[in-house]
């Protein structure tokens, strides 16, 4: 039972804690001054964003052991992890769905923006928030692509971390690569399927069931080097295949959701080599000589047959060019003993590639060799060329030839 007194009791003590100051303001105080000093500079904050990913962009280049041990094999790996496993759960392209409501939304965006500016008065001060509006989105997007994927450009190469040899080469030795993946396509030719037309389909497989399979190539890769570990999710084939097609773009690694997109509309041949490429990506290896490289072993990994005679292809295509640069008689000679479907393949695809030929697609290689460069690999498109190199000293590892 409660008495009286006690009641006046508690009311004075209620009174008296009423009446001291909470000490929550206090702490947030200063909190609350920060975020007002910042305020008018956030845009500015952001922006600086660009400067910042290009200066660390400099020590991961600077410093590349540290960047392999710290990032490509920390932070990586545990955010490929993580956001591999979350879009992955999507049977479709996140990255396109996204896509797709970008060029839907920027440009209403700058139509809305642009009649504000029409309409109203301080014409100047809209016009400079509308340009930092644009400079924080850019900032946000550069500092994104660099901490999710960008400091892999500056790794560690593979041909370091596998103990292959680069060196020049004599050209009779890239004759006998060539002449050892010409038998390999030939035989691997009789084992696929093709079409009315005689050329080489991977039916009656889909693209989504051959994309379902690449992860397999990786995870046997895996067993001879542990750097590829890990979940790895399927590729995705894009919807708007066609699309990429004339941009003359195979596949791309989006880093905002960690998915490999295929262009799934090109001959078959292109499909299952395009689909490791991107998943070399995923795992971490940005540059693409050794993305080519690393697909080629992949494929060669696989027991299925569309599988292999992909990555011969396109190893054979590389090579060869090569070859017909160092010595067209020799590639010639070598070049008449290819099969006939072979050949069908190859006619099948010039065929098809040329038919998006024009300024979409130049513009495109304009913008990927730009793009290149700028990640410091300095040949540009030409990078793809140096796949030649890992191929001669796997040749080399495999034959004891050094």
């Amino acid at each position: 039972m409660s008495h009286p007194s006690d009641i006046n009791s508690a009311e004075v003590l209620r009174s008296q804690i009423q009446a001291q100051p909470s000490p929550l303001p206090v702490a947030i105080a200063p909190l609350q001054r920060l975020r007002q000093v910042i305020r008018p500079y956030r845009r500015g904050l952001l922006i600086l964003l660009i400067p910042v990913s290009f200066l660390l962009t400099g020590l991961a280049a600077a410093f590349p052991h540290i960047t392999e041990s710290v990032y490509s094999r920390g932070i990586y790996p545990v955010l490929a992890g993580i956001f591999g496993r979350l879009f992955g759960f999507f049977p479709f392209s996140v990255a396109e769905i996204l896509l797709y409501v970008l060029v839907v939304a920027v440009p209403v965006w700058l139509c809305v923006q642009f009649a504000r500016l029409v309409k109203r008065k301080e014409k100047k001060r809209r016009a400079l928030n509308m340009l930092a509006t644009i400079g924080c989105v850019a900032g946000v997007g550069y500092f994104l692509f660099t901490v999710l994927c960008g400091f892999n450009y500056h790794r560690i190469t593979f041909a370091e971390q596998s103990g292959l040899v680069i060196r020049p080469s004599p050209v009779s030795e890239l004759g006998l690569l060539y002449a050892e993946l010409v038998g390999r396509a030939n035989y691997l030719r009789a084992q696929v399927n093709e079409n009315e037309n005689g050329v080489m389909v991977f039916y009656p497989e889909s693209a989504h069931t051959i994309a379902r399979m690449a992860p397999q190539g990786i995870a046997r890769l895996a067993e001879r080097y542990p750097v590829f570990g890990g979940y790895t999710p399927p590729p995705k084939p894009v919807l708007a295949s066609r699309g990429l097609s004339m941009m003359n773009i195979a596949g791309v690694y989006i880093p905002f959701t960690f998915e490999a997109n295929v262009n799934v509309d090109m001959p078959h041949f292109n499909i299952p080599f395009t689909m490791m490429h991107e998943l070399a990506h995923f795992k971490g290896f940005m540059r693409e000589d050794e993305a080519n490289f690393i697909a080629y072993l992949a494929c060669r990994e696989m027991d299925n047959h569309a599988f292999q005679y992909s990555g011969v292809m396109l190893a054979l295509i590389y090579t060869g060019n090569a070859l017909f640069a160092a010595s067209p008689e020799l590639y010639r000679e070598i070049s008449a003993g290819l099969d006939e479907a072979v050949w069908r393949d190859f006619s099948d695809n010039r065929a098809y590639w040329a038919q998006f030929e024009g300024p979409i697609a130049q513009a495109t290689i304009a913008i990927n060799d730009a793009y290149l460069r700028h990640q410091r690999q300095e040949d540009g498109v030409r990078s793809y060329g140096r796949m030649v190199d890992l191929l001669l000293a796997d040749f080399r590892a495999r034959h004891g030839l050094e």
